[in-house]
């Protein structure tokens, strides 16, 4: 029996708007008074996925992409990219795209080398400046990135990139971090197994979570590669995806 979701937030949990549905937040009411549980999976920063509506902020919540789990606004599982790789990435990048913007995570903090109206962050100018530091993911768009790397290896065994067409957007990550590596560990200190788990997303940084639930779930606004590897598809975002499986586990599970 499924008894555990594992819900990302944009483009799944969310609406378009970032506004999650009444009837949403009502699912996940009754799942969670029926006695199951509840963890948010998003590549945003715990800062970011603490922007949704008050009744939601209890949950767990594994943030970016996989490399921390935060509960209570308090990690308790982290991995990070070492200081030394964090400034041989950059120093690449910048290098290889000197007019490039790029953006550093340290302790939920993104510190990016231009301004940027779609980031929210802190200019840096410097930002090699601040890479003496570990660094849970640098960010740049993807076109630029790939511009980067077509020109320069610039990743050392230590990251992975993921690589998302749907938001043009490049994350560096520590390697072997990922939402389903992370959901495995939530799980067995909850001593859950993930056959017990329905995870929902939408994007290439879903895969994983979705192939290894018990039940994967992919949107239907989720990009192909989600699609390919779920059990089922749900409506999409703005059509209440996630409450329809919800209230159907809910009725089947009493």
């Amino acid at each position: 029996m499924i008894s555990v979701l594992a819900i990302d937030l944009d483009e799944t949990l969310l609406r378009n708007d970032g506004s999650v549905s009444e009837r949403t937040l009502k699912s996940l009411a009754a799942w969670e008074a029926s006695g199951r549980r509840a963890v948010i999976a998003t590549g945003r920063p715990p800062r970011s996925a603490r922007a949704i509506p008050d009744a939601l902020l209890h949950l767990p919540c594994v943030c970016y992409n996989g490399a921390a789990i935060y509960q209570d606004q308090t990690p308790f599982y982290t991995r990070t990219i070492p200081a030394a790789d964090v400034w041989q990435i950059v120093n690449a990048l910048l290098t290889a795209m000197p007019t490039g913007r790029v953006g550093i995570e340290i302790d939920d903090i993104l510190y990016v080398n231009q301004p940027s109206e779609r980031w929210g962050h802190v200019h840096t100018p410097d930002l090699l400046g601040m890479t003496p530091r570990p660094a849970a993911k640098i960010i740049m768009s993807l076109r630029e990135y790939e511009q980067a790397v077509a020109s320069t290896a610039c990743l050392p065994a230590t990251a992975k990139a993921l690589l998302s067409e749907k938001y043009n957007l490049a994350q560096i990550m520590p390697t072997g971090s990922s939402k389903a590596t992370a959901l495995h560990h939530l799980m067995e200190t909850w001593g859950i197994s993930m056959a017990h788990v329905a995870a929902f997303g939408d994007d290439v940084n879903d895969v994983e979570m979705v192939q290894e639930a018990g039940l994967g779930v992919a949107m239907d606004n989720a990009v192909d590669e989600v699609k390919a590897v779920a059990n089922r598809i749900t409506a999409s975002n703005e059509r209440d995806g996630v409450a329809l499986v919800v209230e159907e586990l809910l009725e089947i599970g009493g």
